[in-house]
Formats: C-alpha cells, structure tokens, sequence
C-alpha cells in the first residue's frame, strides 16, 4: 500500500491550522501541526518523513521567512508553500526568491486553492526526484562503460588503449620534471605450445593468474599493469630507475613461477615462466614513448634469447641478433 504524503503545517493561528488540516485531510495526505517556526524546524528534524512544509508568514519566535531560509540551509529539494494576504504579496515573492515553491492566499477560495497548489508542487517535487534518480543512474552506467572500455575483459587488467594513453602522459610528465621512467615488458614462455597441448582453456587461466601475479607486484599506485596484446604485459614504472625496475620484474619473475594451475581434462597441477625485458630512461625534449617501447621489446626478445624465463635489462644493439 502507498505511503501518504506527510504534509506539516506551521501557523501560531490554531483556528488556521484546523481549517488547512482539514481540506488536506479531505484530500488524502497525513497532517502534522507546529504553533511557529521553531518548532516546525524540530519536528521536521524528528520526523522520518515529511513530504511538503506550509507555512504562515507572520509566527512568533521564528518567522515563515526565517523558516524557509533554515530549511533550504540544510535541504534544498522538500517542498515548502507559503501562506499569505494580499497585504503580504511582496514577502511572499521574497520567500519564493529564498527558496519556497509556490505561494497561496488566505481567503475564501483557500478551499479550493490549496490542494491544486499542493498537489502541483508535490507533483514537481516527484518528477524532479525521478530526473534526479535517471541523472544518477545514467551517470554511474556510463562511468561503468568508461571503466570497462579501459579493461581488459579476460584478465581484468587495462588494454592496450589504456596503457597508451597512460603511457604518453607519463612520459610528458618525466620529461618536464627531468624524472627516470621504466617500462617492463613481459610474456609467457611457449604460449603457443601451452594452448596446443592443454587447450585454450588453460591458456586463458594463465593469463588470468599471470595478470594477478604482476599486479600483485607493483605496489605504487602510480605504477601502471596492461595487457598489450596476445599473451603480453606491460607496466610502466613512472619515477624509476632501470635498475629498481630490474629488480621489480625479478620479483615478478619469482612470483609467475610460484602459480600452480591445475588442468581440468588431467586434473594435474601444472606451472609455467614469462621472460621480461626491462628498459628505462629519463626521457629527452623533443623524444617519444616509442624510444622506451622498442628498447624494452628488445630486451624482452633477449631474455628469451638468453634462455627464457629470465630478466633482461637495458640497452640491446640493434645489430644483434635476436
């Protein structure tokens, strides 16, 4: 069943208040009573619910317009219609300048007024609330397509788009400050073979537990995990050194070859080693990401050179075979 609206009334004129109660009684809405401002500000502050405030210009100890400017400083949106004369037109604009919704006229027609007043303004009130609550929504959905357009779906990483554009603000940055930054590039060893002979299922748990194990790793919040494709990953390590990011993939390295998979068709428990390649600089006027990309790619390519399931860091000879 519906919950009626709550509609408090504050007037020092008892006889007033009986009359409104009354019609808005008449009208289906629940009625609370204040005697003057003050205690309409306590008993909208106790009560859970109170759906619209209607209240008498003239009250003693806190009048209708210092009512209204005490209920907009704490809530700006529960609706609030001032009583008035004619003699009283004026103020009353005022205190719908303040922050009241709708004014009404004592008199004759009170009757009839009021409750097209009330139902209008509690009728606003609601579709306001609805416009509100879509706003929310709708900003929190698209929030969420925005965080998972940067993700990688399998292993719940950043992609590749992200990186880029991390990447590239990352590099302007330690150029302007004159800072190192490193990148890490790394991927698992005979991937190819891993999905031929143990199917694409486990492959995917591989990448899934690798992604874990290297974010695991870093712990900057500055520092920055994406998959870059296939069975590749790549961090960048803004504010370090070559030689701190050596040791940061080392601990990598370490904790790849710690994960133990188990195959579903066997049900054996099986391992598996990445190679990474790590290269670092402080980046020069004028130069691009792309110098510390291929320089970590070709250390990655030397890693596995070497032997695999190893770290390389630092420069690679282009003349060298790989």
């Amino acid at each position: 069943m519906k919950r009626k609206k709550t509609i408090l009334i504050a007037d020092d004129d008892m006889f007033v208040r009986e009359i409104i109660g009354e019609i808005l009684t008449e009208a289906g809405y629940d009625v609370k009573f204040a005697d003057d401002g003050k205690e309409a500000v306590y008993t909208y502050q106790q009560e859970n619910a109170i759906d619209l405030i209607i209240t008498d210009m003239n009250m003693p100890r806190m009048n209708g317009m210092e009512l209204v400017e005490t209920i907009r400083m704490v809530d700006q949106e529960v609706p609030i219609i001032v009583l008035t004369v004619n003699t009283e037109l004026g103020t009353a604009v005022e205190a719908i300048r303040k922050g009241a919704d709708d004014y009404i006229l004592k008199g004759d027609t009170i009757s009839e007024a009021l409750p097209i007043s009330v139902a209008k303004v509690l009728e606003i009130y609601e579709l306001k609330t609805q416009n509100r609550d879509l706003i929310i929504d709708l900003s929190r959905k698209n929030s969420e397509l925005e965080r998972l357009a940067f993700l990688d779906a399998l292993t719940g990483v950043s992609n590749r788009g992200h990186f880029d554009a991390t990447l590239t603000t990352e590099w302007d940055y330690a150029m302007r400050k004159r800072q190192p930054i490193s990148v890490i590039m790394t991927d698992i060893d005979n991937f190819k073979t891993l999905n031929d002979t143990l199917g694409h299922e486990f492959g995917d748990l591989c990448l899934q537990q690798a992604a874990r194990a290297l974010n695991k790793t870093l712990k900057r919040s500055t520092d920055f995990l994406a998959r870059y494709g296939g069975d590749e990953f790549v961090s960048v390590l803004p504010g370090t050194a070559m030689e701190d990011a050596e040791e940061i993939a080392e601990e990598m390295r370490k904790h790849v070859n710690s994960l133990l998979i188990e195959e579903e068709k066997t049900q054996s428990v099986k391992s598996f080693s990445m190679s990474f390649g790590v290269y670092g600089l402080i980046p020069q006027p004028g130069s691009e990401p792309r110098i510390i990309m291929d320089g970590a790619d070709r250390a990655l390519y030397q890693a596995k050179h070497l032997g695999r399931n190893r770290v390389f860091a630092g420069e690679v000879p282009n003349d060298q075979p790989l």
